[in-house]
């Protein structure tokens, strides 16, 4: 993000500026994929397949090439590596591989998905879903 990264929130810069081991707690609502299609997707991708609403427990591993993350949503485990490619970010979920650019807004930071490939397969763009992930904190909180 270089000089972009000065632009977001405190909680958000103090949240990216982690490292090593650390633990974090929350509260999750997840929507069910509405689509045959989406619901493929969830399915490969290991996120949430139904609604969920509760407690989520956020174990990260960050060191300076890359980051682990464990999301324990209410009603299953996501598992994900995540590191740099040029200015993109690199996810890796399973047998899926997801680029995102990242971007300053207004309110905190915006992860938008470039790419995505299955078992290194590259999905056609027609097909490639919108997902945009986005952060903002207020005080000593962050959210997703």
């Amino acid at each position: 993000m270089g000089a972009n990264f000065a632009r977001l929130p405190s909680a958000v810069q103090r949240f990216h500026r982690i490292s090593g081991q650390r633990s974090l707690e929350g509260w999750v609502e997840t929507h069910a994929p509405a689509t045959p299609l989406a619901r493929l997707l969830a399915l490969c991708l290991g996120s949430p397949q139904q609604d969920t609403r509760g407690r989520i427990r956020f174990e990260l591993d960050a060191r300076p090439d890359a980051e682990s993350w464990v999301r324990h949503f209410p009603s299953r485990t996501m598992n994900s590596r995540l590191g740099r490619v040029g200015e993109l970010v690199e996810e890796k979920l399973g047998a899926s591989t997801l680029l995102f650019s990242l971007h300053a807004t207004e309110a905190g930071l915006a992860m938008e998905l470039q790419s995505l490939r299955f078992f290194g397969v590259p999905c056609p763009r027609w097909l490639l879903p919108t997902i945009v992930a986005e952060e903002h904190g207020d005080h000593d909180q962050i959210h997703f």
